[in-house]
């Protein structure tokens, strides 16, 4: 039986994956047919139900287009590590849509530093 801890890093891998598998734009069903595997497999693996074997972790990275080990960090609130994942976002944008993300981010930022724990204030429904 796994430990709570295991447990909780084979979620971690899975969202990471599940990440990871958007980002590229694939579906599972696409990553299943690829690897010659089927989608309830893919599905297991992201949801952390299922351990991915070293040689199917390795084949998920490169066909995703990172690397292994990004895999086993856990998220973080750095902002040098933050702003390092947006750059690698904004980098498989195009220059115009790399220019919308920056005006776009810039008033989101702006927006959350006005409210006091980073909530977005609501306005009052209208009736």
């Amino acid at each position: 039986m796994a430990s709570r801890a295991e447990e909780e890093f084979a979620v971690q891998v899975g969202q990471a994956l599940a990440n990871a598998r958007l980002e590229a734009g694939r579906t599972q069903e696409e990553v299943a047919e690829i690897l010659d595997l089927d989608k309830q497999t893919i599905s297991r693996i992201e949801t952390g139900k299922s351990w991915p074997s070293p040689a199917r972790l390795v084949a998920l990275s490169s066909l995703y287009g990172i690397e292994v080990s990004s895999l086993f960090a856990p998220p973080s609130s750095e902002s040098r590590q933050v702003a390092g994942d947006i750059v690698e976002m904004l980098e498989k944008l195009s220059a115009d849509d790399r220019v919308w993300v920056r005006r776009w981010l810039k008033q989101l930022c702006g927006r959350l530093a006005l409210t006091p724990t980073g909530a977005v204030r609501r306005s009052k429904p209208r009736r």
